[in-house]
């Protein structure tokens, strides 16, 4: 008989000495203003295994948005009682949030139910949508290493809202479930959960609650915005970066990069006087690029002193002997033409060399003279972008909000890139003749330029003038307005004792030549380009919730 009994009372030991929360009550009341105070009624069996002392309860408050953003939410504990009396306790700091150590280290309690409860502040917790608002909580949070009989929450609102317009849902299990083993209870100005199952440790009860607009006062944008920038010093760190380096670019360019003021506009019959082609578009385009170097060959070509010939992929340059004053940007060109020679597209490095002579020609005559691209400015606007974008990487901000900060760097710099070069007082004149040649090239033939008194449409002007639309992207039209005047044979001929196409130069035609034309920049561009390069050289330039989610949460132990 003792035998049988010492068995039932082994048998019957485990479960009663099993320590767990009993009942686990949340009372969420909700201010007008947003604040969430909380009573939580935690009663637990108390066995002096892992609850000796007391119980700890953690609370999250810092999280990181969908963004990667920091988000955090305040945590003020207002008590805490045990059994009805005040309790000892204090809030230490965890890695993601605060925890409440109840208790004290001297004093073991005895074993048996003991019921806390913890009251605290937070805010930040309503979510405001377009059409409603929201609660969407984590009662118990999903971290406990207790079990749990029974879990119940109750929400209360500001106002007394008609049940009607409530909406209550609830997920149970553990974390990332969407579990339902609750039953719901709504009220006017109030929602009732409880729990039908138990629930092992590490799981919990996630409850929402939705309710109309105007109820919860929403937060205004400079509010959030305030919050946001207090709480990601890597973000304010990155806008602050892009507005100081947008701040001195600008500055920048209303000091140097704006051009003088344009003078009239008309056409001109005649381009700079001096300049070459190549000249010509160098000071227009503020760059150097490969069709300045083919606009310097065709106005070689045009006045008799080079002929050039297109055979499939390779172009032939032959001297005529003929000499002449050579105009500003084509003794670079002149001595690369001083001999019979040949190229395509692989790689050639007397093609390389006359294209690096005639840009450092160009850049000798015209920059700084006519025009500043106002390098060293741009230089010191991408050292502030990359120290920015440095310093965000150490204050740890989002990686979404880099690479937006990024991108705004980027369009901020190509756009300064474009502005900041400005033409001086002397460049400025050229460009407004090199303007009024634009017009006289490019404008049609039925168009306003036919009235007025422009020279005759000959051969000759035909083929003087062809460089320098080439030069000033307006070829066609400028093919257009003398094909129509003279015929495509007169055309023809006007090029065809310098420039013979891969058609063999028997008929003009507008197209092959500019599609020549753009052949001779590519191959230019392929034989200047030494093997390894990757270039040549150019100096252009709500419904979906689960247990687990939302605020509040966490989890707890005994210590």
């Amino acid at each position: 008989m003792r035998a049988l009994l010492l068995l039932a009372a082994l048998v019957a030991l485990p479960a009663a000495a099993e320590e767990k929360v009993l009942d686990f009550h949340s009372t969420i009341r909700i201010g007008a203003d947003g604040v969430l105070t909380v009573l939580e009624r935690i009663a637990v069996e108390v066995e002096g295994r892992s609850i000796k002392r007391g119980i700890l309860r953690d609370f999250p408050t810092d999280y990181r948005d969908r963004f990667g953003n920091r988000v955090s939410v305040p945590f003020d504990v207002l008590g805490v009682t045990r059994d009805g009396a005040p309790e000892n306790w204090s809030v230490e700091r965890l890695s993601n949030g605060s925890r409440i150590r109840i208790g004290r280290g001297d004093v073991l309690l005895p074993p048996g139910p003991h019921i806390y409860e913890i009251t605290y502040r937070t805010s930040r917790e309503v979510g405001h949508f377009a059409d409603h608002d929201e609660l969407y909580w984590n009662v118990n949070g999903n971290g406990w290493t207790l079990g749990f009989d029974h879990i119940s929450a109750e929400v209360l609102l500001p106002e007394r809202v008609p049940a009607a317009q409530l909406r209550a849902e609830a997920y149970t299990g553990p974390q990332g479930a969407r579990g339902r083993d609750y039953q719901s209870l709504i009220r006017d100005g109030g929602v009732g959960f409880t729990s039908t199952a138990t629930f092992p440790p590490y799981s919990g009860m996630t409850i929402v609650v939705g309710f109309p607009k105007g109820i919860v006062a929403a937060p205004g944008i400079f509010r959030r915005a305030g919050w946001f920038l207090a709480q990601n010093k890597g973000a304010t760190a990155g806008l602050a970066g892009f507005a100081l380096m947008f701040g001195f670019l600008f500055w920048r360019w209303r000091l140097v990069g704006r051009d003088p003021r344009a003078g009239p506009r008309f056409p001109r019959y005649d381009a700079p006087k001096g300049m070459s082609p190549a000249a010509v578009r160098f000071v227009d385009k503020q760059a150097f690029d490969d069709r300045c170097f083919a606009a310097a060959l065709l106005g070689l070509g045009s006045r008799g002193l080079v002929r050039i010939k297109q055979a499939g992929e390779r172009f032939s340059l032959e001297p005529t002997g003929k000499s002449g004053t050579l105009l500003s940007g084509e003794h670079a060109v002149v001595r690369f033409t001083g001999k019979a020679r040949s190229f395509g597209s692989t790689y050639d490095p007397e093609v390389g060399i006359a294209r690096s002579e005639l840009q450092y020609e160009l850049r000798q005559l015209y920059e700084k003279k006519a025009f500043s691209k106002n390098q060293g400015s741009l230089a010191i606007g991408v050292l502030l972008g990359a120290s920015t974008l440095g310093l965000m990487f150490v204050l740890d901000a989002a990686i979404a909000m880099v690479a937006l900060i990024a991108v705004l760097m980027v369009a901020c710099l190509v756009g300064f890139h474009k502005w900041l070069p400005a033409y001086s007082a002397a460049g400025r004149q050229l460009e407004d003749e090199i303007d009024g040649l634009r017009q006289y090239l490019g404008v049609a033939e039925r168009d306003e330029l036919a009235r007025k008194k422009a020279p005759p449409k000959t051969a000759e002007e035909f083929s003087r003038f062809l460089p320098y639309a080439v030069a000033l992207d307006v070829e066609h039209t400028w093919a257009d307005r003398f094909a129509i005047a003279l015929g495509s044979a007169a055309v023809a001929t006007a090029v065809s004792d310098w420039y013979q196409s891969a058609d063999g130069g028997s008929g003009f035609s507008m197209s092959s030549f500019t599609s020549s034309v753009s052949a001779l920049g590519e191959t230019i561009s392929s034989a200047s380009t030494s093997p390894g390069s990757s270039s040549g050289s150019s100096d252009s330039g709500g419904g979906g919730g689960s247990s687990g989610g939302g605020g509040g949460g966490g989890g707890g132990s005994g210590w």
